[in-house]
């Protein structure tokens, strides 16, 4: 993720207190982002997002998410694709994807991470996810990845809250973000917007369950009556 603000200074003296201000302002970005990790680590999550990629100013895709995780590698999550629904659920252990449409599931060795089990998920329907990828970048730009820059980007309101935006690019800049954070406690994503050199951009926005009440079964599958055991390759699932 990147975080970028530009003032243009006239003086020697206006530029030496600017550069100041500028790596005070590097500083509370990374305390934001250090909050948001924290918050992301330490507490299950529920949330739904409205996605659309587009390329060259064309939509590619569009459709809607909705997330429950606990970290560090369960995951449930409901994705609509046009009329197609598709159900991911990793207990840490297995990672079963089941196609209610076709009555089908499957079931893999869970990968080690949230953003692994649902890239497998997304890779399979040849669409991109960046929110569980992103919350990963979240978690090493914290640590300290090498070259990942985070910059504050000003502030603005997205469906009535008021938020603060942020840029977080990599060290190559071939992937970038911007990502606005709702002012107070709880420093919740309110959009995502992700660009690639090579690849679709993605806006994501979010409505949060700030309490949200997780069974004990939510991240075990328990196949539907009348549905059928198959590899990967049999989901039969549709592509945008």
């Amino acid at each position: 993720m990147s975080f970028r603000f530009f003032a243009y200074p006239l003086l020697a003296l206006t530029l030496a207190s600017t550069g100041v201000a500028e790596a005070q302002t590097s500083d509370a970005a990374q305390a934001a982002f250090k909050k948001l990790d924290d918050y992301l680590q330490s507490n299950p999550i529920d949330f739904e997002t409205k996605f659309n990629a587009t390329s060259d100013g064309n939509e590619l895709y569009h459709g809607t998410g909705h997330f429950i995780v606990r970290q560090p590698n369960a995951l449930r999550s409901e994705v609509t694709l046009d009329a197609n629904t598709y159900v991911v659920i990793s207990d840490g252990t297995v990672l079963t994807i089941y196609n209610p449409q076709q009555k089908k599931y499957s079931q893999n060795a869970a990968p080690s991470s949230l953003s692994a089990a649902f890239g497998f998920f997304t890779a399979e329907l040849g669409i991109d996810s960046q929110v569980l990828n992103f919350m990963s970048v979240v978690h090493g730009a914290v640590g300290g990845d090498d070259g990942m820059t985070i910059k504050p980007a000003g502030s603005e309101t997205v469906d009535g809250k008021s938020c603060d935006k942020f840029q977080v690019s990599t060290a190559s800049g071939d992937d970038n973000w911007e990502v606005s954070l709702e002012q107070g406690d709880k420093p919740l994503f309110c959009r995502l917007v992700y660009h690639s050199v090579d690849g679709p951009a993605q806006t994501n926005t979010f409505h949060w369950n700030t309490t949200p009440n997780i069974a004990p079964d939510t991240f075990t599958f328990s196949a539907p009556a009348g549905s059928t055991k198959v590899d990967i390759g049999d989901l039969n699932m549709v592509s945008p």
